[in-house]
């Protein structure tokens, strides 16, 4: 990787960054000063200059890492970026402009270390992108506290009011207001929770087990009553959620899940032939141990 860079009262501005790196970390310091702003355009679509390298993000980039140092992301500074799929970020990282991250459809990983005080960007960051985002925030010395959150995809559609000659947006998808949940920058994780009841109408049953899962694995912030409505809503939806973990392979959920869920014998029967036919012999062998621990038979009914 090359960096261009400009140099002004003690700060240090990247202005370009060339390479052909599929992961690209922007250091903190040059030079021995800070590197406090991404320049407009830094990652560009790219085209060679100055017979140079191809620009980075515009091709192959698909996971940047910028450090605490950075305060300032200029416009579009990501534009082009079509594979870039995960973003680490801190909060210090407080004035993201507008467009910075066009047509980065990919990027739905976002890491942002909270070590010292709240910030703006994931306000920012989820505005701009409106498809699927798996967030992970970090707060306290050596990251002690942690939150997993999904927030939805959504889009906006302009439908004509004829009667009042007026043009109105309509949302689809929860994925709006999941994104209103901030006030004066920082986010209400109690208004996050509260929008589990409408999640459950506008999303799909994938969506709300993870959302379940990661909220009650990672519980920063988590009242006691939607710690509740999370722990109901995966009882009730304990079949589909252990076939979720079996899809996706998720075996550390899978057993956060059999902490508390209770299946019958038939459904165990049933999940732990999903699991052999996915070729998921951990999770197999998990689920024989919990049936000979934990199962229950049918109950046999006779007709005399």
């Amino acid at each position: 990787m090359e960096l261009d860079y400009q140099i002004k009262d003690g700060k240090v501005t990247v202005t370009r960054c060339y390479g052909d790196e599929l992961r690209v970390a922007i250091p903190d310091r040059i030079e021995g000063y800070p590197v406090t702003r991404l320049e407009s355009y830094i990652f560009s679509d790219g085209r060679k200059e100055r017979d140079r390298a191809h620009a980075v993000c515009g091709e192959q980039v698909q996971e940047v890492s910028l450090p605490a140092s950075v305060r300032e992301i200029g416009n579009y500074a990501f534009y082009g970026c079509r594979k870039l799929e995960k973003l680490t970020i801190y909060h210090e990282t407080a004035d993201i402009a507008g467009g910075a991250f066009t047509g980065c459809h990919r990027l739905n990983q976002l890491n942002i270390h909270m070590e010292h005080a709240w910030g703006y960007c994931l306000k920012d960051l989820v505005s701009e992108l409106h498809h699927e985002l798996s967030v992970t925030l970090c707060y306290g010395e050596n990251q002690a506290k942690t939150a997993r959150l999904l927030f939805p995809e959504y889009y906006e559609e302009a439908v004509e009011n004829t009667p009042a000659r007026i043009l109105e947006t309509h949302f689809h998808g929860s994925g709006y207001a999941y994104r209103q949940i901030f006030r004066d920058g920082k986010i209400v994780f109690g208004e996050y929770d509260r929008l589990f009841f409408e999640a459950q109408n506008l999303e799909c049953e994938d969506f709300c087990i993870e959302l379940c899962l990661l909220r009650l694995m990672f519980p920063w912030e988590l009242s006691e009553e939607a710690w509740g409505c999370y722990r109901s809503w995966l009882m009730e939806h304990r079949i589909s959620a252990a076939s979720w973990c079996i899809e996706f392979e998720q075996e550390e959920q899978l057993e956060y899940l059999a902490g508390f869920v209770e299946w019958t014998g038939d459904e165990l029967e049933k999940l732990i032939v999903a699991a052999n036919q996915k070729g998921r012999i951990s999770m197999q062998s998990f689920l024989m141990d919990y049936k000979h621990q934990h199962g229950r038979k049918t109950k046999k009914t006779f007709d005399w």
